[in-house]
């Protein structure tokens, strides 16, 4: 894999650096996303159908209950395949996997946190102190449909892109 987050050595041998256990202290990586990165790892090496795994970028795995957002290097979520969904979905037991290319722009992230169901508009608000935010309009009849609610929205949005996103719904 070309990008993980953690150094490779560390998370092959189990045994962190001062580095990446620091970032591990801070919250900046989780053990979650250790285990995973050591998986896709193993897989990338061991099984010729994964070979891809060479080239893609593993920047960030949230675990959000029994949903688990990936957070991948551009142009890779097109690289994974429904086998590798399949097999992370089984091993990890989880219900829903949502693949995110790593962005600072908030239109692609919240399309695919409410995906199939459509944003309506996403407006950009310049505040008086020079800071911008952002305000994503959703549709009310969809609002039940989500995996999260508003507040679990605003929080992921903000957490993989560093925007502050009002999402309201009309």
């Amino acid at each position: 894999m070309k990008i993980l987050p953690a150094d490779k050595t560390c998370i092959n041998s189990g045994f962190l650096c001062t580095n990446c256990q620091a970032r591990l202290d801070a919250g900046e990586i989780t053990e979650f996303e250790i285990d995973l990165a050591k998986d896709l790892i193993q897989l990338e090496e061991a099984e010729e159908k994964f070979t891809f795994l060479r080239d893609v970028s593993f920047h960030k795995a949230i675990d959000y209950e029994d949903v688990v957002i990936l957070v991948l290097g551009n142009k890779d979520k097109l690289k994974i395949t429904p086998d590798l969904i399949t097999w992370i979905k089984e091993t990890y037991e989880i219900d829903e996997l949502i693949l995110i290319e790593k962005t600072y722009k908030p239109r692609p992230v919240i399309e695919a946190l409410i995906a199939p169901y459509k944003l309506v508009s996403l407006n950009e608000i310049f505040l008086a102190t020079g800071d911008v935010q952002f305000r994503a309009v959703l549709w009310e009849d969809d609002k039940e449909k989500f995996l999260f609610t508003k507040e679990e929205l605003e929080e992921l949005i903000y957490e993989l892109t560093g925007n502050i996103t009002r999402v309201e719904f009309q």
